[in-house]
């Protein structure tokens, strides 16, 4: 008899625990987390979008330059698919930090300075609540910003229009070289010259990059350091300067989805971005960068 029980206790004991082992399965597979504190065992995935001109004109439309009805069904298309917009600062402080992200990030930049942006695209960030990365020239933004020449086609922003976007909270603004954005000066962007010593090209690149620094420092109050390679262009050496030079987030044009780990925080430094051109739907330029 003491057996029958004692077998019978062990049968409903093992019952238990199935039933409990089930239920927590249950409740785990069935909850929804808010944050994406660590999604993936090997880091979360981060697309970046690369914008740079704007424009209403049919003719000026091309593979760097859309429209600010495109730009605009690209955002509600993300949100429609649960992407939010996160910040150079979120990002940093994701990694280290250990503060969340949103569950589905994203990140949106925009490159050059040009005057559309605050023509069409800020005011598209307020309404709809959403961060972006600016990259500025500052030849580019001090020539505009002495001759004040506000022709949206052409024209790039001003220290005055800078200083107001990053004072919005929706914009940051990131280093684009000071006076290195061109193919045409015996160097392709930033990068080294044939012949010249690491010596010479460090002493160049770092008088350049800091010069803007400091500008984009003084006007805006922020110490977050941006770097942003003109055409994409680097080099081990460039990468290894701008990095001596106390930059945290280095954006390249190499396109593909960004895989952050908290234990990597060397990716930082080589952020791919996906270019958007003008020509193809949202959806179909979203899928390749979205799968």
């Amino acid at each position: 008899m003491k057996n029958k029980k004692f077998i019978i206790n062990i049968f409903i004991l093992i019952v238990l625990i199935f039933s409990l082992m089930f239920s927590f399965k249950y409740i785990y597979n069935n909850t929804t987390p808010c944050f994406n504190d660590n999604a993936n065992i090997n880091g979360i995935k981060l697309p970046i979008i690369m914008y740079h001109h704007i424009s209403k004109s049919d003719a000026r439309l091309n593979d760097f330059t859309i429209s600010p009805s495109q730009f605009e069904k690209d955002i509600i298309y993300l949100k429609e698919q649960g992407y939010q917009t996160i910040s150079a600062k979120q990002l940093l402080d994701y990694v280290y930090d250990n503060k969340p992200l949103p569950e589905k990030p994203i990140m949106i930049t925009f490159d050059d300075g040009h005057e559309s942006f605050y023509e069409y695209i800020y005011p598209l960030l307020k309404q709809y609540d959403l961060k972006a990365v600016l990259s500025v020239v500052g030849s580019y933004t001090d020539t505009y910003t002495e001759n004040e020449d506000h022709n949206v086609n052409y024209s790039y922003l001003t220290w005055k229009q800078i200083n107001e976007l990053a004072d919005s909270g929706y914009v940051e603004i990131g280093n684009h070289t000071y006076d290195l954005h061109s193919m045409d000066k015996g160097r392709k962007g930033c990068t080294k010259k044939q012949g010249e010593s690491i010596e010479e090209y460090k002493n160049l690149l770092t008088k350049d990059v800091m010069s803007l620094q400091d500008k984009i420092t003084s006007y805006t109050a922020s110490d977050l350091k941006i770097f942003t390679y003109p055409f994409g262009r680097y080099t081990k050496e460039t990468k290894e300067i701008i990095k001596e030079l106390g930059f945290r987030l280095i954006f390249n044009c190499e396109e593909r989805v960004n895989i952050i780990d908290k234990n990597n925080p060397e990716i930082l430094y080589n952020l791919g971005r996906f270019n958007r051109p003008h020509g193809i739907n949202t959806e179909d330029f979203f899928k390749k960068v979205l799968e």
